[in-house]
């Protein structure tokens, strides 16, 4: 329970920290995914280091529940999966990156603001 509970917490309070982020400077990400996108290097890197993250995630949490704790496996679960592609097709990922940022904005700040809050809150009022 205590890996779960750190888990919660990691992962919720990054996606407050990045929601934040989002809301505060839009115009700037959106520079910045640009130029993120248009290097073939950073997607492969950012890949690999999703990819670890997930597989360390998915390795040391093995619980498939319906609840918070199961929500931190299938979130380690998609790290893999968006690691895989990043690092398997770069070129494909570059075309459509900029697109799905600009036009799912606030589609993609509204989830990981809810599952921020939620992973918080499990994190730190949940009993170890």
């Amino acid at each position: 329970m205590e890996l779960s509970l750190f888990f919660a917490k990691l992962l919720g309070l990054y996606m407050l920290i990045i929601a934040a982020d989002l809301l505060l400077r839009r115009h700037e990400l959106e520079g910045a995914v640009k130029d993120f996108a248009s290097s073939k290097g950073l997607l492969v890197l950012s890949g690999s280091l999703s990819l670890l993250l997930g597989l360390a995630i998915v390795i040391a949490h093995p619980i498939y529940e319906l609840n918070w704790r199961g929500l931190v496996t299938l979130l380690g679960y998609l790290l893999i999966l968006r690691g895989a592609i990043r690092t398997a097709f770069p070129s494909r990922l570059q075309k459509r990156l900029v697109s799905v940022f600009k036009h799912g904005y606030w589609a993609i700040f509204v989830v990981i603001l809810v599952l921020g809050i939620f992973l918080t809150y499990a994190g730190f009022t949940s009993a170890s």
